[in-house]
């Protein structure tokens, strides 16, 4: 909504809604309204209905399920309700789900195709530092990577053991991968608990 690429910027000056954030609204000057919606807050989309939708950065919603679910049994209103949703392809359940419905259609794009928007000099460094990489791949090329090779557990076998709630937990431990070097700008961080049913759980991936 805001920032240099936000609605409020790119609309036309006769065409430009009012944003009102304490209720997450946009009112258009033609009458069309548009609701903002959290997907960690599951229920506010319980109940709403919409014609349209767009779902942005879906492959990093929490239980991105779920909220996908609450959305679609609200997209009934109009005669033609649609959604669009945008994402880096990350090879999580949500986006593998979508890929796999009829009707749903995939389009992709590349960092470079977007060039005339970016500084010449993050393309070149971002090709320096990724091209060729996993992670360039992925994130420069939109390339859904699905699995990685010699990994010890498969997307599938990790989806298949997801759990929304722990029980109690004996221990928490936080294991930390600092960079190595002095001129590493990444840091691996993951807390995992112990519960007192004798299983470990990854609390979140950092």
């Amino acid at each position: 909504i805001e920032g240099d690429s936000g609605l409020l910027a790119i609309a036309p000056a006769d065409e430009r809604p009012e944003w009102k954030p304490s209720i997450g609204q946009l009112h258009w000057p033609n009458g069309a309204q548009a609701s903002v919606y959290s997907a960690a807050e599951l229920d506010a989309l319980r109940g709403p209905q919409h014609s349209a939708a767009w779902a942005d950065e879906i492959a990093k919603w929490p239980h991105a399920i779920e909220a996908w679910d609450n959305l679609m049994l609200g997209l009934r209103s109009g005669r033609w309700p649609r959604v669009v949703a945008t994402s880096t392809p990350r090879p999580v359940a949500i986006i593998r789900r979508l890929i796999a419905e009829p009707g749903v259609i995939v389009t992709g794009g590349r960092t470079r195709d977007n060039r005339a928007n970016l500084p010449p000099s993050f393309i070149d460094t971002m090709d320096g530092l990724y091209g060729g990489t996993r992670l360039g791949r992925q994130e420069l090329d939109g390339e859904l990577i699905e699995e990685a090779e010699g990994a010890l557990w498969s997307r599938a076998t990790i989806e298949a053991r997801r759990v929304r709630r722990m029980g109690a937990v004996r221990r928490v431990v936080v294991g930390v991968d600092p960079p190595a070097g002095t001129d590493g700008d990444a840091c691996g961080i993951v807390a995992v608990a112990l519960g007192d049913d004798g299983f470990a759980y990854v609390i979140e991936d950092a």
